[in-house]
């Protein structure tokens, strides 16, 4: 699904949250349909766990009251409800032993955009790895392509009215 496609028409969607406090990135993904918020931490104890879930509060809190703003529940005919999304800590992750956190919350990513089960246990090194080449994959072939992101490509002036 490309970014910028409507809200009722996306079972998912990822976003990566920054704990100050603990210098720590964890991957939230929001269920629209069960109205959860999945949280994925890679540093799980139980201290961590508690600082993670209050970082996924505000997002539990807001989401409904955006989307009640954008009338997002009239376009699927569901009634507007805005009591905060449940988050939910998913268990039985691979936990990182170093400061590697952000390997982890593009690989919990992909591991469920590809339908992948996560593994408990998972080499962050060959992940990393595996990363860095994509990137660097990606970076040739825009530049040898003459290809922009949309957000590097310089603005579209208005459109002309052709009648």
């Amino acid at each position: 699904m490309l970014c910028g496609s409507p809200w009722h028409l996306c079972d998912h969607v990822f976003f990566i949250i920054h704990m100050e406090t603990e210098s720590h990135w964890i991957l939230g993904r929001l269920n629209i349909e069960e109205r959860r918020v999945y949280m994925y931490n890679s540093l799980s104890t139980a201290m961590k766990d508690s600082a993670a879930i209050k970082a996924c509060q505000p997002f539990a809190v807001l989401l409904p009251h955006f989307f009640a703003l954008f009338d997002e529940f009239k376009k699927e005919n569901k009634p507007i409800c805005l009591d905060p999304f449940e988050v939910v800590k998913v268990d039985g992750l691979p936990q990182q032993t170093s400061n590697d956190c952000g390997c982890f919350v593009a690989s919990f990513a992909e591991y469920f955009i590809d339908m992948k089960p996560i593994p408990p246990i998972f080499d962050v090194e060959k992940h990393c790895d595996r990363l860095a080449v994509l990137f660097y994959k990606y970076a040739r072939m825009k530049e040898v392509e003459f290809i922009d992101s949309e957000d590097e490509a310089p603005p579209k002036g208005p459109k002309k009215n052709l009648s």
